[in-house]
């Protein structure tokens, strides 16, 4: 997979955590699709600092995973859903936004981004993965998926380059999204799916 009509020199992947207790990820590919940079990041600040810093931003395309909102599934979504219980005129629904499913997280440094003329999507890991042939046989980012997919990467899309070692599954990730960016910039058939916080959600077809 090789970049050829893109004008970018880089392409930039983004598999962002829901919070800063998980590990979110950044890759970044040339344009021979060699890995040039695997970093993770936890908070925000970090992440923004890269791209502030990182002299790869100012000639790339950013693909930035969804990181999706847990807040529905907390105890207050389950008890306020219950149909026998009565609401009283006091609840308002999406109060604080509690029920919205898409996490803001990293939103405004993202919009920034494009406002400084760099190309920036959004995506959902789930269907690059499918839409890349590398759908999980396993059950999702348990050791054998993330090995699964670590040797699916090696063997068809030629990352020879990585590592003996197991990446985490945010780096898998990452690499994925940086393979998007790529193709997206290269006019693969794309798909809008809505637009998150400013930015485009695409889906990619399906090979």
């Amino acid at each position: 997979m090789q970049s050829l009509s893109s004008k970018q020199n880089f392409f930039i992947g983004l598999s962002l955590a829901t919070t800063s207790s998980h590990d979110s990820s950044i890759c970044v590919l040339d344009r021979n699709s060699k890995i040039i940079l695997i970093d993770k990041f936890y908070f925000v600040q970090d992440m923004e600092y890269f791209f502030e810093t990182s002299p790869y931003i100012k000639d790339c395309a950013l693909c930035a995973s969804i990181a999706y909102d847990n807040r529905l599934l907390e105890g207050k979504w389950r008890i306020h859903s219950k149909n026998y219980k009565v609401l009283g005129d006091n609840f308002k629904i999406n109060r604080d936004n509690w029920t919205n499913r898409i996490s803001n997280r990293l939103s405004e440094g993202l919009l920034k981004l494009k406002q400084r003329g760099i190309e920036v999507i959004r995506c959902d890991i789930n269907q690059l993965r499918m839409a890349y042939g590398l759908s999980a046989h396993y059950l999702e980012r348990t050791s054998i998926d993330c090995k699964n997919l670590q040797t699916a990467l090696k063997l068809k899309y030629n990352f020879s380059q990585m590592p003996d070692n197991m990446l985490s599954a945010s780096s898998l990730e990452a690499i994925i999204c940086a393979m998007f960016a790529m193709d997206y910039v290269n006019n693969v058939e794309t798909k809008k799916v809505q637009d998150v916080f400013g930015i485009d959600f695409l889906a990619r077809k399906v090979n």
